[in-house]
């Protein structure tokens, strides 16, 4: 029996088996933990849903997380298959293209730095914020891997 044994686990931000959440994934689902997966779009779903698969979970909802829908509907989804939810795994980060060629002070535009924070900063809170409810009194917690 694993450490983590019991509990629930949403995983955010998984896109490859080289992805750091992937790594994460298989660490919990060795210590016995329960996982669930979001994937961003149709082109990455086949793909998380495989390495779901692996961990023994057949849990994957689409989560586009620049969108509040997407964060907000994740739960009503996951409240389908589970009570409650022990932790969240963010693991999501972005930048438009044109704004990672050059260098940093030429390349940066003040559009291209909100879509950045949006995506691999806010989308954390909006996350927490969207998943408290099924958190609550679950001793749980929040990871979050900076870029």
């Amino acid at each position: 029996m694993g450490f983590m044994q019991g509990k629930r686990v949403l995983i955010v931000g998984l896109a490859s088996n080289r992805s750091i959440a992937w790594g994460i994934a298989q660490a919990m689902h060795r210590q016995g933990a329960e996982l669930a997966f979001t994937f961003q779009n149709d082109k990455l779903q086949e793909r998380v849903v495989k390495m779901a698969e692996e961990c023994g979970s057949k849990i994957t909802i689409e989560c586009d997380v620049s969108n509040d829908d997407h964060i907000n509907g994740v739960f009503t989804e996951l409240a389908k298959h589970w009570d409650g939810l022990d932790g969240i795994v963010h693991s999501v980060a972005y930048a438009p293209r044109d704004a990672l060629d050059g260098d940093y002070v030429n390349a940066t535009t003040r559009e291209n730095f909100q879509i950045a924070h949006d995506i691999s900063s806010y989308s954390f809170t909006a996350l927490a914020k969207a998943g408290r409810s099924m958190m609550a009194g679950r001793n749980g917690a929040l990871l979050t891997l900076t870029y």
